[in-house]
This record gives structure tokens, C-alpha cells and sequence, in this order.
């Protein structure tokens, strides 16, 4: 049992409170309650369960939910049930009415629903203390000890589908998308009417029918270009391929920079290599014009001293001439 003296009461914010498709949708007419809140305050607090996120499943009080909604309070009482008490309680509600025999094909989905909620908040509060996730854990006792195997994603889905009592995770699959398209389909399953395979083929022709129906009758076939620029068209629109159409503009303006820098440098190395080549044909030149003067004046240095014959003194110039077979 579900002991609730364990916990107090706690005030928490209305926008916290989760709720899910109810098992009763219709609240009433709730006008009364609100005024009775409004001069009273809420006597009775709600039933909710921490998700170890910060927000509130709600467990119970929904008609009290709405009509402080209503009134538009901020925050309200609730009692705070943690994830393995909102089990429990939920485990009995669901026997109380498998034992009426009025659970319907929605109440199942609810309690689905619910369960699913509640085991999300425990796999929260087990990671929180370092232990796995996981949407089920199952248990077994072997030689005295507990041992837990945690259930991959699929499983879970049909250990919850066959606790709420569908056949499988795709009959309860089935079954939530008459409830979210066609939900005045969900009475004729509880009365055997049809079934949920045949309220679900039903709902999908219908939703088929009708985008059929929604689209010109009396407009031509698209010509093979219609067709290619319509694609054209959605590509245009598709954010990635404007993203990638961005990245690669700017990659061409890089590109382009680049290859300006390139240029440039290569001119520079080139006017280098120009100023050089015009150097080392100027020295070029420069030697040939020395190496000439050099011979040059060789071979006058040469004739004059073979010419002459002997050495004379005194003369008025003071140049000693030396005999030439001296120079021999």
C-alpha cells in the first residue's frame, strides 16, 4: 500500500505538472469547483509524482488541476509520491477496474502512458546514483539473491503493451493513433463493433483519402522539367543546402583571395628574378671589358720594353732605360 503520511505536502508550480491524455478527458462542468477554490483555497491537494526533473506527473486531481487553472493560481498543494509509490498506486487503480470490467481500449492507453512516465523517472533515479537506465527492469530472485536484467527499448515497449493488456507494442501503437486521429472509433472497439486492427486500416484509408482529396483533381500530370524544377524549388528552400551553399561561397571567395596572393607573390619573385639576371649580365659584361684593358696593357707593356736597347744617364727626364739583352 501506498503510504502517504510518509510524505507532506508540498506547494509546486501549476506549469510543472504534466498531464497526460487522462483515462476521463471530460472534466465537467467545473465552474463550481474553481469558485469554491477561489474563496477556500484548495482543501484536497492533487496527487503527483516527482519525475526527478524538476516537473510532476500528475496522479490524481485532475478536475482540482483544471479549475485552479482556471482561477489562475501560480501553485497549489500536492502530495509528492516518488516514482515506486505512483507504481504501486497505479497498479491498484488499474485492478480496480480490471475488476469492474470497464477498462476501454483509452484507459489502456492512459495507463500505458503512465507507466511508461513512471519508470523514465525511475531509470532517472537510478542513473542519479550511478546505477543504468533502462525503461523496465526485470527481477528475479535465484539462491536468495535479486538480480535485475535491464530491457533494451523494444522490450520494454512490449512488457508495457502486454501489462495494459494488448496483444503487442504494435497493437497498442495501433491503438494510440485511432485514439490521437479517430478517438470516435475507440467506443466501437470496447464494444467489439470492430476491432483495433480494423478502427486503425479505417483511420489510415481515411487520412489517405482525404490528402488525396486535397489536391486538384482536374490538374494535368507535371511535365518531366515541372517536375525537375519543383525539386529545384524544395532544394532551394532546404536549410542544409542554403547552409552548404553559404560554406561554399565563402570557400571561393577564399579560393579567390588565395589565388590574388599567389599572383602577387609570383610577380614579386619574378621581378626578383629579372633584377638578378639583368645584374649578372651586367657584371657579365663588366668582366669581358676588364679582361680586354688587362690585355691591353699587356701587350703594350710588352713592346715598349722590347724596344729598348741600352740604359742611359743623366738625361734631362731622369728615365733609366735598361740595355735590351738585359731583359733576356
Amino acid at each position: 500500500m501506498v503510504s502517504f503520511m510518509e510524505y507532506e505536502m508540498q506547494r509546486i508550480p501549476i506549469s510543472t505538472v504534466l498531464v497526460s491524455t487522462r483515462i476521463r478527458k471530460d472534466t465537467g462542468d467545473i465552474d463550481a469547483l474553481a469558485e469554491d477554490i477561489q474563496k477556500h483555497g484548495l482543501i484536497n491537494p492533487i496527487t503527483v509524482m516527482d519525475c526527478q526533473n524538476g516537473r510532476y506527473q500528475l496522479i490524481a486531481g485532475l478536475r482540482r488541476l483544471e479549475a485552479a487553472k482556471k482561477v489562475q493560481m501560480s501553485e497549489l498543494r500536492a502530495t509528492v509520491l516518488s516514482p515506486m509509490q505512483a507504481e504501486e498506486m497505479l497498479a491498484l487503480e488499474f485492478a480496480e477496474n480490471e475488476q469492474r470490467l470497464n477498462f476501454t481500449t483509452a484507459e489502456r492507453l492512459e495507463y500505458a502512458e503512465k507507466i511508461k512516465a513512471i519508470e523514465q523517472a525511475k531509470a532517472r533515479e537510478r542513473m542519479a546514483l550511478g546505477g543504468k537506465g533502462g525503461l523496465l527492469v526485470d527481477e528475479s530472485i535465484e539462491e536468495g539473491k535479486r538480480k535485475r536484467a535491464y530491457l533494451p527499448e523494444s522490450q520494454s515497449r512490449e512488457r508495457i503493451a502486454h501489462r495494459v493488456g494488448f496483444t503487442s507494442s504494435r497493437q497498442m501503437e495501433r491503438a494510440g493513433i485511432v485514439a490521437e486521429k479517430r478517438p470516435e472509433l475507440l467506443p466501437k472497439i470496447d464494444s467489439g463493433e470492430t476491432t483495433i486492427f480494423g478502427a486503425y486500416n479505417q483511420t489510415v484509408k481515411e487520412n489517405t483519402t482525404q490528402s488525396n482529396s486535397n489536391a486538384a483533381p482536374d490538374k494535368a500530370p507535371m511535365t518531366t522539367d515541372q517536375v525537375a524544377r519543383a525539386g529545384v524549388i524544395r532544394l532551394m528552400k532546404n536549410p542544409h543546402f542554403l547552409e552548404l551553399k553559404e560554406e561554399l561561397g565563402n570557400m571561393r571567395t577564399q579560393a579567390a583571395a588565395a589565388k590574388n596572393t599567389l599572383k602577387r607573390a609570383t610577380e614579386t619573385y619574378d621581378n626578383k628574378v629579372k633584377h638578378f639576371e639583368n645584374n649578372i649580365e651586367f657584371l657579365s659584361r663588366r668582366v669581358k671589358e676588364l679582361e680586354e684593358e688587362n690585355d691591353a696593357l699587356r701587350a703594350r707593356l710588352g713592346m715598349e720594353a722590347r724596344h729598348v736597347k741600352r740604359v742611359e744617364f743623366g738625361n734631362p727626364d731622369g728615365i733609366i732605360r735598361i740595355p735590351e739583352d738585359t731583359l733576356s
